[in-house]
């Protein structure tokens, strides 16, 4: 909604045009842009995601799997047919769903001359905030580009980009969980350093941001086998599903994070190591209390249940293998604000 009129904003035609100052970019987000660009939050209702149908780039040779932070080899045939399923119950739900085709070529040599193994999904090359989004720079050189092709589709959408993390930055969009549209979460590891977080903060403050929580994860050194070899993203780890409720693998996080939660009153339910370790908390909400998630977390999926929690499940056992679930698949264009934080 503008907050002058169309008329206000050409003004007197007799006289030499000004700029219609009192007018904002957001008042003008959907006239010039298209749409209303944002996915501020975790759990409102969820409207339009970008998502990419993996193929054989999933599965690198299996002497450089460790290499590639892959537990066992992948069946990427059987990682499409998942993905397939996962991306029905979005469109069943009502959700528009965008394809980032890209072209095979690339993704099987990328810039460094090595796969792109793309573990897993659209979630990571960068993150759509309230008015456009902000490219990240991904970490290691089996994913360097890959937020080429997300910057050029998402363009090509309509949706404006407001920042590209460059210089030392490290940002990917997997290290982000909001809490609600004015506070959010960011890990930082292997995956996301505090020179990315900080080039990004002054963007995220002009979208309202209130307060941004750094939250350490740990990584791998030599070993990465279970249960050694620590986390990618903070969402492998955390998710928010309903208003004041989480899941969490606590040993994951510093126990910092765990009492700001408490201090936020956010409630957090515990998921068992081996659930965790199959990504039994990369958890996607569809709206407030529903959620997607792995196959591989019945326990927890039964103490979700018992928070009323509506789970829809989907068998996602291949992309597991490379630490993630739904949430990692989808990258969320427009959401909804949804209910905020009560402390």
């Amino acid at each position: 909604m503008l907050s002058g009129t169309v008329d206000d904003a050409i003004g007197d035609k007799t006289k030499p045009s000004i700029p219609p100052e009192w007018i904002t970019y957001e008042d003008e987000l959907e006239l010039i842009w298209g749409m209303n660009w944002g996915a501020q939050s975790e759990i409102g209702r969820l409207e339009e995601v970008i998502v990419s149908r993996p193929g054989p780039e999933l599965s690198p040779p299996n002497e450089e799997m460790k290499w590639h932070a892959i537990r066992h080899p992948i069946d990427w045939k059987k990682a499409a047919e998942q993905h397939d399923a996962l991306i029905k119950v979005l469109k069943d739900e009502g959700i528009t769903v965008h394809y980032d085709e890209r072209p095979a070529s690339a993704l099987m040599k990328g810039p460094y001359g090595v796969q792109l193994s793309r573990n897993p999904g659209l979630r990571d090359p960068g993150v759509v905030v309230n008015g456009g989004a902000i490219i990240g720079r991904m970490a290691m050189a089996f994913r360097r580009g890959e937020e080429v092709f997300w910057a050029k589709k998402i363009s090509q959408l309509g949706c404006p980009i407001l920042y590209t993390v460059r210089g030392t930055g490290i940002f990917e969009g997997g290290n982000v969980v909001w809490l609600d549209p004015f506070h959010v979460c960011i890990g930082i590891g292997a995956r996301t350093n505090i020179e990315g977080v900080n080039q990004i903060t002054p963007i995220l403050r002009a979208s309202k941001v209130e307060e941004i929580r750094s939250v350490s994860i740990p990584y791998a050194l030599d070993n990465y086998d279970w249960p050694a070899g620590g986390w990618p993203h903070l969402d492998c780890v955390f998710g928010y599903v309903a208003p004041n409720l989480a899941v969490i693998y606590p040993a994951a996080v510093g126990y910092d994070f765990v009492q700001y939660l408490r201090l936020k009153k956010v409630r957090m339910i515990e998921a068992l190591p081996d659930e965790a370790r199959d990504a039994a908390c990369n958890t996607l909400a569809l709206e407030p209390g529903k959620i997607i998630m792995n196959t591989a977390g019945p326990h927890l999926r039964r103490q979700l249940e018992r928070e009323k929690i509506d789970v829809i499940t989907v068998e996602m056992s291949e992309f597991a293998l490379h630490g993630g679930g739904p949430h990692c698949q989808v990258g969320c264009l427009i959401r909804q604000a949804g209910p905020s934080l009560e402390s």
